[in-house]
């Protein structure tokens, strides 16, 4: 899997978890090269500086981290269950080297049911039905 800092000391236990990826450094990149890869496939998620990032040699536009936060995905009703389906994705691009614009369409097959807000103030208003994308 991937290497999530300070999960022993409970630190997955809030809304966001920050994983080291430098081990992916020769195949995809470091922090920076992952979130564009990331985002071909709508992962949507940021690079992240790590504690040793800058003795390294690494630097905070392309760092040896990344952080995913959870916020939204529960914000649309996910639970605990589609967070392991979610790390699926993560595999699948990560480690089964599987093309980000494949696994695009599974992610808009899974997402497809999620689309009313909840865990928030009552609305009669779809998700994002108040952005407008130009």
């Amino acid at each position: 899997g991937l290497n999530v800092l300070m999960e022993h000391k409970g630190f997955t236990k809030s809304h966001q978890i920050v994983v080291d990826i430098t081990e992916f450094e020769k195949t995809f990149g470091l922090g920076g090269d992952i979130e564009k890869l990331l985002e071909e496939a709508n992962i949507i998620l940021n690079r992240n500086l790590l504690p040793y990032d800058i003795a390294d040699g690494r630097h905070y536009q392309n760092p040896g981290g990344l952080r995913i936060g959870t916020s939204e995905v529960t914000r649309l009703g996910m639970g605990k269950s589609e967070m392991v389906d979610i790390a699926e994705f993560f595999k699948k691009i990560l480690i089964d080297k599987k093309n980000p614009k494949e696994i695009k369409n599974e992610i808009a097959e899974f997402k497809k049911d999620f689309q009313e807000i909840k865990y928030c103030f009552q609305t009669p208003n779809k998700a994002y039905e108040y952005l407008k994308f130009y």
